[in-house]
């Protein structure tokens, strides 16, 4: 055996540095798999203070940095009809007035690592998605199929070239004459792919624009 090992050192050598090779290798792509998603945007959408249209719609910030939030949209669908609306400034209601300190006027702002902020009611939102249509129960009830409302927040994120952005679906069900907002799946789904990020930092330019 020593033999054997003295006639073939070149090749044991090789073979040991080709060994420590592929742990370095692998240790490399656990670090950056480790540090991507450590450094990654993640912003959860959710609803808080009940399951129907009066649950509050909770934006919290899971990033491992502060996020900027850019603009906030509401929708519902079914079938052919499609509504949006971006809902990221507050709205006036009734004879409520607005405060006078601008940053309580929209919800366009920094928002800390670890922090949340309600942006109102799952029916004011909606309310507005669909606005000039009639009382949302009645719209609601004219809608055939399932129906599915959506919120969208659109941030900048950290050094990234690209908006970040996330959505959640959320399915619109009566039962015992109460509309409630059944989450379509167990998240708030994250738009990380560069061509997505391309169209909404798109689709912002066009809202800003006013085209």
């Amino acid at each position: 055996m020593p033999d054997w090992i003295s006639q073939n050192v070149e090749v044991l050598s090789l073979l040991v540095s080709l060994g420590m090779l592929a742990v370095w290798i692998i240790y490399l792509q656990v670090f950056l798999y480790s540090y991507r998603r450590q450094t990654r945007s993640k912003i959860v959408i959710n609803r808080g203070a009940g399951v129907d249209l009066e649950a509050r719609c909770l934006v919290s910030n899971m990033s491992s940095d502060a996020i900027y939030v850019e603009s906030i949209l509401a929708s519902v669908e079914a079938h052919e009809d499609s509504w949006w609306c971006t809902v990221t400034d507050i709205e006036s209601r009734g004879e409520v007035e607005l405060p006078s300190d601008p940053k309580a006027l929209t919800h366009q702002g920094p928002l800390a690592s670890g922090d949340y902020m309600d942006i109102g009611s799952y029916r004011e939102l909606l309310e507005r998605a669909v606005d000039g249509r009639g009382r949302l129960e009645a719209v609601l009830e004219k809608m055939a199929g399932p129906i599915i409302a959506q919120i969208q927040v659109v941030a900048d994120y950290a050094s990234d070239d690209l908006l970040v952005g996330a959505r959640r679906r959320f399915q619109l069900e009566v039962k015992d004459q109460r509309w409630l907002l059944e989450p379509q799946d167990g998240g708030t789904q994250q738009i990380r792919s560069r061509r997505e990020r391309r169209r909404i930092s798109e689709d912002l330019s066009r809202q800003t624009s006013g085209a």
